[in-house]
C-alpha cells in the first residue's frame, strides 16, 4: 500500500527520524555549509540509513545500515542511480525530490508505501508489515547552490499487536512515548517561531535554536562562541553579573531590550528568562520574542489618534471615504456642521444627508478615474445656509480610500466677486482717463503747433518784410552807385590823362588816398555788397517759403523747394564748430511731381526732422564713448593703414512710391536708438535730451501733421551704432 505524503515544510528542516535524532548539534543553517567532503563522512558514519546524491539522484555516499537495508554489499550503491535501486517509488516521491532539488522545499517529509523491493530482489528498507518515512534535505556546495540531497528513511510498525498481548503492547507504547519526549522537546525548541537560547552563568551563550540563528543572522557555530552581551544592547557585560542574581532570587524575569543582528541592524524583542539547574550546572534560558510588529501596532494607533486630533484641528471640513462611497470616518468639525455624532457617518452611504449633490458627484467622479487628487468648488447646504467650500481630495491605500477636505470660501468667494467688480471698474475708469489724457496731450500738441506756426509765421512775416524794404532799396541802389563810381573813375582817368601834372596839393592828395587801390577796390566792395543783399533777399524768400501764411488750404507745392528752403535755414547748424566737423549733406532728388498739401505743415515736418538729425549728430560727436561712433576709413599715404574718423553725414532722398504716393528718407549716420527708446519717440513731451534744450513735441507734431493732416506715414528706422532713418510717406493728390 501506498500512503500519501503526511508532511511538506519550506520553512524548516526535520531533524528526526523513526523518533530518533541522528543529526541533532547540527542544525540545518551549519549542515548545508560544510563541505561534500564532511557531508560524505557524516553519511557513512551515520547509524542510520542515510544516503547523500548529487543533483542526478546519483549516490555518493551512503551508511552501512543503508546497503544493509538494501541488501548491497560495500559500496555497491556508490555511483549509481537511485532509481536503479528503487524502480518502483510513487511518482509524487519524484516530485518531492525535484522540488528539494530546486529549492523551491527546504526539506521534503512524507510516508511512502510500503514492500518496496529494492535492486538486489530483497524488501527494501520495510518488511510487508511497515511502511517507510523518507525525509528529503538538499545539501549545498561551498559556492551556497544545491550539490544534491541527504535521504533518510526510517520504519513505521502499522501491524496490530496480538489480543492476548495487549497489556505487553500497551506498556512498550507507553515506553516509547516517555523516550519519544525529549526528542519532542528537542524539536519544539528547534523549530520555536521564537528566540531560544541557553546561556551558562557566565553569560556565555550554549544553545540556540533556528529562530535565533534566522533573526540574528548567525550562523549556530558562531553564536555559540558569543556571550549574551554581544546581542543585547541592553545588557552590557559589567551588568551581567547583578543579573544574574536578580534571576536567581526571581527565577524568571520579563523585560524589553534591543537585540543586536550580525549586519549591524537591530529589532526590539520581549525576553523572558528562567534559572535553571541540571546536572549541577546553572543555565539562563532566554525566551525573545520579536515585538517589531508590537510597536509598529502602538505607533500606529499612536500616529492614529494624533491624525484624528489633526483632522479635529483643521478648520474646515474633512472626510475619508472608501471606494464603496461609504464614510470610513469625519472630523469634529463636520459632525458639529450637520449636528451629529461623528460615529453615525462611519459606513452611511456618501449622500445620505441630501444636502450637496455637486459633492456626492464629486466623489463618485474621482473614484471613477485614475487621478491620484484633485479639487472643485461645490456649494453645500448648512443647517439652511448655502456656502461654497472649495473641496481637495487624495487618495490613498493603492486608491481603495481617500480623504476630502473642504474649506469654506464664502466670503472670499464673496470678497473676490466684489473685487473683481471693483477692478473691472477701476479698468474701465482707468481706460477712460487714458483716453482723455491721451486727447488732452493731443490737443495740447496740436494747440501748441498751432500758436507756435501762428507766432512763427507772423514774427517771419515781419522780419521778411521789414528786411525786404530796406534789402530792396539796397539792391536797387547798388547798381545806379556802381554806374556813378565807374563815370568819375572814368573822369579821374581822363583828368589823369590830358593833365598828367597836377599841382603838388592834388598830387600829395592822391598819393594820401592811394587812388589807385580804391580804383581795383571799389568794384569789388560794390560786388561784395550786391552778393549780400541778393544773399539776405534768398533768407527772407526761404522764410517766406517755409512759414507760408498765406496758404491756409491745401495746393500744390514743390517738395524740393520747401526741403531747399528748410536747408537754407539751418545752414549755419551744418557748419562746423565746438570740435565738430561740418556735416555733409547729400541730396538724392528724385523727379517729383507737384505734390497737393500744406507746404507750410510739410516744412515745419523737415525742420523737426533736420534738427533732430542735426542733435544726433553733435551728441555723437561730444560723447563718442557712450554712443559709440559710425567709422568711415581712409587710406593715409604713409604706410597705408586705416584711421578711424567720425564723418557726420545727413541724407535726403525723395522718390515716387507706387502710383499716387511720394517718400521723403531724411537719414543720419549718428549713434542711433535702442528698441526702447524707438517706441517712444512719438509720444508726447518724450524727449532723450536735456529738458532746457527741447521739449519733446518736435517728433509728436510732426507725426500728427504728417498723419492727421495729410493722412500720411511716418516711420523711423534705428539702430545703436547704425544711425537713424525716418520716412515720410504721403499720397501726391490732385493737382
Amino acid at each position: 500500500m501506498q500512503t500519501k505524503p503526511v508532511q511538506q515544510k519550506s520553512q524548516g528542516l526535520g531533524r528526526y527520524v523513526d523518533g530518533n535524532v541522528p543529526i541533532a548539534q547540527q542544525p540545518a543553517e551549519a549542515a548545508v555549509s560544510q563541505s561534500k567532503e564532511r557531508f560524505r563522512r557524516f553519511v557513512e558514519r551515520s547509524a542510520e540509513a542515510v544516503a547523500m546524491v548529487d543533483c542526478e539522484m546519483r549516490y555518493l555516499s551512503v551508511s552501512r545500515r543503508w546497503e544493509t537495508d538494501c541488501g548491497l554489499g560495500d559500496g555497491g550503491a556508490i555511483g549509481r542511480y537511485h532509481w536503479e535501486l528503487f524502480p518502483n517509488l510513487p511518482e509524487y516521491w519524484e516530485q518531492n525530490a525535484q522540488a528539494c532539488l530546486t529549492g523551491v522545499l527546504e526539506y521534503s517529509e512524507f510516508v511512502a508505501g510500503r514492500s518496496i523491493a529494492s535492486v538486489s530482489g530483497k524488501t527494501a528498507i520495510a518488511s510487508v508489515s511497515e511502511s517507510v518515512r523518507w525525509v528529503f534535505q538538499p545539501w549545498t556546495n561551498s559556492e551556497g547552490a544545491i550539490g544534491g540531497l541527504i535521504l533518510f528513511a526510517s520504519k513505521i510498525d502499522e501491524a496490530p499487536a496480538p489480543t492476548n498481548c495487549s497489556n505487553k503492547f500497551q506498556s512498550e507504547v507507553k515506553t516509547k512515548q516517555l523516550e519519544t519526549i525529549p526528542q519532542l522537546t528537542q524539536i519544539a525548541l528547534e523549530n520555536a517561531a521564537d528566540t531560544i537560547f541557553f546561556t551558562t552563568s557566565d553569560g556565555q551563550i550554549c544553545y540556540v535554536n533556528k529562530a535565533a540563528c534566522h533573526l540574528f543572522g548567525y550562523s549556530e557555530s558562531e553564536l555559540l562562541n558569543m556571550r549574551v552581551s554581544d546581542i543585547d544592547s541592553h545588557l552590557a557585560a559589567s551588568d551581567w553579573r547583578e543579573h544574574w542574581v536578580q534571576l536567581k532570587q526571581q527565577t524568571n524575569l520579563t523585560f524589553e531590550s534591543t537585540y543586536k543582528t550580525k549586519n549591524g541592524g537591530s529589532f526590539p524583542v520581549e525576553v523572558k528568562v528562567n534559572y535553571l539547574e541540571y546536572g549541577g550546572c546553572e543555565y539562563r534560558c532566554a525566551i525573545a520574542r520579536d515585538i517589531s510588529a508590537r510597536q509598529a501596532e502602538s505607533a500606529l494607533l499612536e500616529a492614529k489618534e494624533q491624525l484624528q486630533a489633526v483632522l479635529d484641528a483643521v478648520p474646515g471640513l474633512v472626510s475619508w471615504v472608501s471606494s464603496d462611497l461609504r464614510y470610513l470616518g469625519v472630523n469634529r468639525h463636520l459632525a458639529s456642521a450637520y449636528q451629529m455624532p461623528a460615529e453615525l457617518f462611519i459606513g452611511q452611504k456618501v449622500g445620505f444627508l441630501d444636502t450637496s449633490p455637486k459633492f456626492n458627484d464629486l466623489v463618485y467622479d474621482f473614484f471613477a478615474n485614475h487621478k491620484k487628487k484633485t479639487s472643485q468648488e461645490v456649494t453645500a447646504n448648512i443647517r439652511g445656509e448655502n456656502k461654497t467650500y472649495l473641496i481637495v481630495a487624495q487618495k490613498y491605500q493603492n486608491s481603495t480610500a481617500a480623504v476630502f477636505v473642504g474649506l469654506d470660501i464664502t466670503k472670499s468667494k464673496q470678497s473676490l466677486v466684489a473685487l473683481q467688480e471693483s477692478e473691472e471698474r477701476l479698468r474701465q475708469q482707468a481706460a477712460r482717463l487714458e483716453h482723455t489724457l491721451l486727447v488732452l496731450q493731443q490737443t495740447q500738441t496740436q494747440l501748441i503747433q498751432t500758436e507756435k506756426m501762428s507766432s512763427l509765421g507772423q514774427l517771419v512775416a515781419g522780419i521778411a518784410h521789414e528786411i525786404n524794404n530796406p534789402v530792396s532799396f539796397i539792391s536797387g541802389n547798388i547798381s545806379h552807385a556802381t554806374g556813378y563810381i565807374e563815370e568819375l573813375l572814368r573822369s579821374i582817368d581822363l583828368y589823369q590823362k590830358y593833365y598828367p601834372n597836377p599841382v603838388p596839393e592834388i598830387q600829395y592828395l592822391m598819393e594820401e588816398l592811394d587812388l589807385e587801390f580804391i580804383k581795383k577796390d571799389l568794384p569789388k566792395l560794390l560786388n561784395s555788397m550786391k552778393v549780400g543783399s541778393e544773399r539776405i533777399r534768398d533768407v527772407v524768400r526761404s522764410l517766406r517759403l517755409f512759414s507760408r501764411t498765406d496758404e491756409a488750404q491745401m495746393k500744390p507745392a514743390d517738395i524740393h523747394e520747401g526741403l531747399d528752403s528748410t536747408l537754407l535755414i539751418l545752414q549755419n547748424r551744418l557748419q562746423a564748430k565746438g570740435g565738430r566737423p561740418g556735416i555733409s549733406l547729400v541730396k538724392e532728388y528724385g523727379d517729383l511731381p507737384r505734390v497737393h498739401c500744406y507746404a507750410g505743415h510739410l516744412n515745419q515736418v523737415f525742420m523737426h526732422l533736420l534738427t533732430n538729425a542735426i542733435d544726433a549728430l553733435e551728441e555723437g560727436g561730444r560723447n563718442p564713448e557712450k554712443y559709440g561712433k559710425v567709422q568711415s576709413q581712409s587710406l593715409l599715404s604713409a604706410g597705408g593703414s586705416r584711421s578711424e574718423v567720425f564723418n557726420p553725414e545727413i541724407r535726403i532722398r525723395t522718390s515716387v512710391v507706387g502710383e499716387n504716393e511720394v517718400a521723403i528718407a531724411i537719414s543720419d549716420n549718428g549713434p542711433g536708438m535702442t528698441e526702447e527708446v524707438l517706441g517712444c519717440i512719438f509720444d508726447p513731451l518724450f524727449t532723450t535730451k536735456c529738458p532746457d534744450t527741447s521739449t519733446g513735441l518736435g517728433l509728436a507734431i510732426s507725426q500728427h501733421l504728417v498723419v492727421e493732416k495729410h493722412g500720411g506715414k511716418l516711420h523711423c528706422v534705428s539702430r545703436p551704432g547704425e544711425g537713424t532713418e525716418l520716412i515720410i510717406k504721403i499720397a501726391i493728390g490732385n493737382d
